[in-house]
């Protein structure tokens, strides 16, 4: 059965990079659904309560786990605005489920965010920056996000692990 692991935190708290780690890490026949991705670039939605981003990151999430991959889904994925889908995700999974929330304090996300490319003011970020925003679900895992991101890696591998190889016949030659 596939794997649905749920990466979420505060802007600049390691999601994305952790989950392309993952990704790899797994290997062929995971998917890495990215709410940034198809929020942002795909639909060029805000985040907003109820917004059409919602279903569609849960619409892609049972596409991927109904041909057989494993699927992280990694964004900050604001409880308020995300918790019911996440929680029905969760509940309906048929396979192994993990959720890991990236706890980064807020002076530490002002500091990683001054490092990247996209200028957002620390009044931008303090507004956004939510403290422990969990869902509240069993087996829900608090992860200190400020470790080396192969810390990080190797603690959610220990924590979701053993990963089987899928049932699915994955032709390594056609993925990248």
């Amino acid at each position: 059965m596939s794997h649905l692991v749920i990466i979420r935190g505060n802007s600049a708290s390691g999601k994305s990079t952790l989950a392309l780690e993952l990704q790899r890490a797994l290997g062929c026949g995971t998917a890495n659904v990215g709410q940034d991705h198809l929020r942002r670039v795909i639909l060029r939605e805000h985040d907003v309560p109820d917004g059409d981003n919602i279903h569609f990151i849960a619409e892609t999430v049972r596409y991927c786990v109904s041909i057989g991959y494993n699927v992280i889904l990694e964004g900050i994925l604001y409880s308020p605005h995300y918790g019911t889908m996440l929680r029905q995700l969760v509940e309906e999974h048929p396979g192994p489920t993990h959720v890991f929330y990236l706890d980064v304090p807020l002076e530490e996300t002002v500091r990683r965010h001054e490092r990247r490319p996209m200028t957002v003011s620390s009044d931008k970020i303090r507004e956004w920056h939510h403290r422990l925003d969990l869902l509240g679900v069993p087996g829900e895992i608090t992860v200190d996000g400020c470790p080396d991101p192969q810390e990080t890696l190797a603690l959610i591998l220990d924590r979701i692990a053993p990963v089987a190889p899928l049932q699915r016949n994955f032709d390594a030659a056609r993925f990248l």
